[in-house]
């Protein structure tokens, strides 16, 4: 069919416009696409599973197979039961469930000696898909290699010429789907050669039409042949299937109808779609467009994202992106498109990113586009419609808008995410997953949530929310502004600048100065205090000729000396190490700490003419983000976290060149002055009900305020003591008071206890979210200050209460959550108690130290207790680490075996909180603790150890 001369048109303008300087240049494009830019946001992660170690059979002489295991996908069966699946390219099949990780199937014991996986990138077990109706059909699908024996005794359904690999599509059929491991059958469904051992079958799975498609790679080969245009073989193409159907030539699958390629002369039926190298990952938007989005591995440059529509034509290997590719071109540069590029029909990206590889050539640079999902989830409102995707060899994340995101527009721009963990400090995926190589993967669950997977170390994360890395600290309300009298600067070269009134200018270029290397000239602001957080707004111009490509101004700030401070390097060169950057100077040379900087390249040039330029550089000393904007772009040009200098003053340079700033406007929080921090570390705040730091009064100062989540904060009395309770004896530097709970006369039979509390005998409303809870923990300061256990009219009390939520059928001493030192066989023992189930039996974690030694009398210690109640499990942490220790009722006291999942609490309302004792309502004395309580906090999940730790070290910086 001929396309009419408007359709060409169309798709000629297009195509100039994916990369404007094509058309004007005939040699090699220099740089196809610009680096991701920041996004000033950040995706904390929470780590769920780490899949066992596993390894190639035999040993493989590739290191890059040699990871801790090779999980490469994560999803969820498609039954309702909330299981997920995770397979391993060395050949099993994961199952996560509750925290439970258990072997499916494994693909390679069956599959037996034939089973290939210790030579090439893709060999092994491949991928699974699960059919949408597994619930009822039982039937799965594995992609896996195969060679030795193979290759002699079973031959291709598809043409496969020199083949030294086979790549198999194999259906499964359980006999009961509901079965935690696998019992069926199996059949062989498609068969087909490669000609290397890379590139064979990538993803496979089901679109939302119910049909299969198999992404199929090149076998190596695309770079020097023409195997991914030919349409009569199946390597470097997308096929669809029908896995019930039987009118394939093997007849063990159908062949759709409405394929594109279907009744082309010499065309395989079975073609989608054609032109590719290796289509690695591919995904639906479950949003209304339903569209195909592939993520492609590029050759030596470009790495590409595409929209994929029936009969679509990628290019490889004529084209490498939105490119020209010439084989054996000796430096492996890519090329502008010819003019008559609109005649060829092409497919070209709707996002990506180039390799920058340091020098150019034609060196494997370790790049790889990982494809990944649109977000349409619902727990995470700052990623919606964003297609979040990667580079997997560095664990590198990024986004695109899936609305930029249109075959035959303008290539869209890709944004990088900042990582945090689960605790919110500032990582990288390197460092999560503990090597430089990372072999990112990515994953998704049935609402749509997002998962990210790492190689390196065998470690599954759920992605649990944002951070704004631009707005990560508290603000302040001192300003300084209008500052443009000399009188207001001290410039380390008076002489080189002037202050005519309305702007200061640097009117001589500097001269290096002994010391570190750091900016020639500058001038620093005098005017007002030194400042903690701070917010630079400021107007700037470059008054160096544009002649000079390397010109550069500089924002100083956190200024406390001449060879301490930070600045941020605005140039109109992003390719030395020096330019365009964030900068520490440390009394030694100035180092580079941006996030931009590769190695080859930085952030896109800040300033590149003579105008002025709109400049505003934020600098959060508490978490060390700090972010540049210009020209009022929401988007950071650049970011970095370092956290040395915690204070200092603001100025305006440059290293050698001059320039001039106006309208300088300073605010944030004066040095030494405590900003408003919160005592809750990022991880956890989120999941924090109830706070009380006891130094809230309410209107009555005998009640404490909570400072926890609006909607939920329940004011607690202090029972007995009132106002006298709080005392002036914080837990950590900023405290400054704490709850005395005390056996007030232990010879007296009264209620005279001081301890703290509420409660409501038909529950309180405000604790509703501890109703039908998967999880709870407690955690707070705690110090013993007398005699413990407390002596009463009996003797002793057998236990000391620290903290806890009340069941929700409780006479005010039966808790759903509790931490307490008991009597336990005989000795007294710190204990983590739990109850999930209202007139139910408790479980008990019991430390194994002796109480006194993890309590120590008279010295603060960070408590903490987690209940997971659909897992089952107690934690118990002493000051961030957790204790030794051993369930006290064996069996399954919390009855979560069996029946409905998840496992939640009773769908009671709580009788309230209990503090320093039982019986809040003040009818009886029990379990009294002579023992101060600080920052008590109640949360509604069972936080993880890290983030335990990172809550204890966090109000301890």
């Amino acid at each position: 069919m001929k396309r009419s001369l408007s359709v060409l048109a169309a798709l000629a303008v297009a195509a100039a416009t994916l990369v404007p300087q094509a058309a004007a240049q005939p040699g090699p494009v220099p740089d196809p696409l610009p680096s991701p830019a920041p996004s000033g946001t950040g995706v904390r992660l929470q780590e769920i599973a780490r899949l066992p170690q596993s390894s190639t059979t035999p040993a493989a002489g590739d290191s890059r197979l040699n990871q801790y295991n090779r999980i490469n996908y994560l999803g969820e069966i498609p039954d309702g039961s909330g299981r997920f699946f995770v397979p391993d390219m060395n050949g099993k099949l994961y199952t996560l469930s509750g925290g439970a990780q258990r072997t499916y199937l494994d693909v390679r014991a069956t599959i037996g000696a034939n089973f290939h996986n210790h030579q090439g990138l893709g060999s092994g077990f491949g991928f699974v898909a699960f059919h949408p109706q597994f619930a009822t059909n039982g039937k799965f699908y594995t992609a896996h290699t195969e060679a030795k024996d193979a290759l002699k005794n079973r031959k291709p359904d598809l043409p496969s010429p020199n083949s030294v690999v086979h790549g198999v599509i194999t259906e499964w059929t359980a006999s009961n789907p509901k079965a935690v491991t696998f019992s069926g059958t199996r059949r062989e469904l498609l068969r087909v050669g490669f000609a290397q051992y890379l590139h064979g079958f990538q993803e496979i799975g089901f679109g939302p039409d119910g049909l299969q498609y198999l992404a199929v790679g090149d076998g190596g080969i695309g770079y020097r042949s023409d195997v991914p245009q030919d349409v009569s073989v199946p390597q470097g193409k997308i096929l669809r299937i029908d896995p019930a159907g039987s009118n394939s030539g093997n007849g063990k699958y159908g062949i759709p109808p409405s394929n594109p390629f279907l009744g082309r002369p010499g065309a395989l039926a079975e073609l989608y779609a054609i032109g590719m190298r290796d289509p690695y990952r591919f995904s639906w938007d479950t949003g209304g467009t339903r569209k195909m989005l592939l993520g492609h591995i590029g050759e030596k440059v470009v790495e590409s994202v595409y929209e994929v529509k029936p009969g679509a034509n990628l290019g490889w290997g004529q084209r490498e992106g939105h490119l020209s590719y010439r084989r054996n071109d000796p430096k492996c540069q890519l090329y502008p498109l010819p003019a008559d590029d609109a005649k060829f029909g092409y497919t070209y990206p709707v996002a990506g990113f180039d390799h920058n590889r340091p020098g150019g050539g034609c060196g494997d640079s370790g790049n790889a586009l990982i494809g990944g999902f649109v977000y349409r989830g619902s727990a995470i409102p700052a990623l919606q419609g964003k297609y979040v995707y990667g580079e997997g060899v560095k664990g590198l994340l990024y986004y695109a808008d899936e609305r930029d995101m249109r075959a035959g527009a303008p290539i869209a721009k890709t944004f990088e995410l900042a990582v945090y963990d689960a605790a919110g400090n500032r990582t990288t995926m390197k460092s999560l997953a503990g090597k430089s190589r990372v072999d990112l993967r990515f994953g998704t669950d049935a609402a749509g949530e997002l998962y990210v997977l790492a190689k390196a170390n065998g470690k599954v994360w759920k992605v649990t929310g944002t951070v704004q890395t631009a707005q990560a600290c508290a603000g302040g309300s001192d300003v300084v502004s209008d500052v443009t009298r000399a009188a207001d600067w001290k410039p380390v070269t008076p002489s080189r600048w002037r202050f005519p009134g309305t702007e200061v200018v640097q009117s001589k270029a500097g001269a290096v100065r002994p010391g570190p290397r750091r900016p020639n000239e500058y001038a620093v602001v005098t005017k007002g205090p030194a400042f903690g957080n701070v917010v630079v707004d400021a107007q700037v111009r470059l008054d160096t000729p544009v002649s000079q490509k390397d010109r550069d101004v500089v924002i100083v700030f956190g200024y406390q000396s001449d060879t301490r401070f930070y600045y941020a390097h605005l140039s109109s060169d992003n390719k030395i190490y020096p330019h365009n950057g964030i900068f520490l100077v440390d009394n030694a040379d100035r180092v580079r700490i941006d996030d931009q900087w590769n190695g080859s390249v930085g952030a896109a040039p800040a300033i590149s003419d003579m105008k002025w330029h709109r400049v505003r550089v934020t600098h959060c000393a508490d978490t060390g983000a700090i972010a540049v904007h210009v020209d009022g772009s929401s988007q950071p040009l650049m970011t970095a976290t370092d956290t040395t200098l915690r204070s200092g003053r603001v100025g305006f340079g440059s290293f050698d060149n001059i320039g001039r700033v106006a309208d300088l406007r300073i605010s944030g929080t004066a040095a030494g002055v405590r900003a408003s921090a919160s005592e809750v570390s990022p991880g956890i705040a989120a999941s924090v009900v109830n706070h009380y730091d006891f130094e809230h009064p309410a209107a009555d100062p005998g009640k404490e305020s909570d400072l926890g989540r609006d909607g939920s904060r329940t004011p607690i009395t202090l029972v007995n003591g009132g106002a006298a309770m709080r005392v002036q004896d914080g837990a950590f530097a900023a405290s400054q008071t704490s709850l005395q709970l005390r056996q007030v006369r232990p010879g007296v039979q009264s209620n005279d206890d001081w301890k703290a509390g509420v409660y409501g005998s038909s529950g309180v409303a405000s604790m509703k979210a501890f109703s039908k809870a998967r999880g709870m923990s407690i955690m707070t300061w705690v110090k013993i200050t007398g005699e413990a256990p407390a002596r009463n009219t009996s003797g002793f009390y057998g236990a000391i209460g620290f903290a806890g939520v009340l069941s929700g059928d409780s006479e005010g001493h039966a808790a759903r959550a509790l931490l307490e030192a008991e009597n336990h066989d005989g000795a007294m023992r710190l204990i983590a108690l739990g109850r999930r189930l209202d007139g139910g039996d408790k479980q008990f974690f019991v430390a194994k130290a002796d109480w006194r030694t993890l309590l120590p009398p008279g010295k603060w210690v960070f408590l903490t207790g987690t209940f997971d109640f659909d897992n089952g499990t107690i934690g118990l942490y002493v000051d961030g680490a957790p204790v030794e220790g051993s369930y006290a009722v064996r069996g399954d006291p919390w009855k979560i075996v069996g029946g409905a999942e998840p496992d939640v609490t009773s769908a009671a309302l709580p009788r309230g909180i209990k503090i320093g004792g039982s019986h809040p309502q003040n009818n009886r004395e029990a379990n009294a603790c002579n023992c101060r309580l600080d920052g008590l906090m109640f949360l509604d999940r069972a936080v993880t150890a890290d983030e335990v730790r990172a809550q204890y070290e966090w109000v301890r910086r």
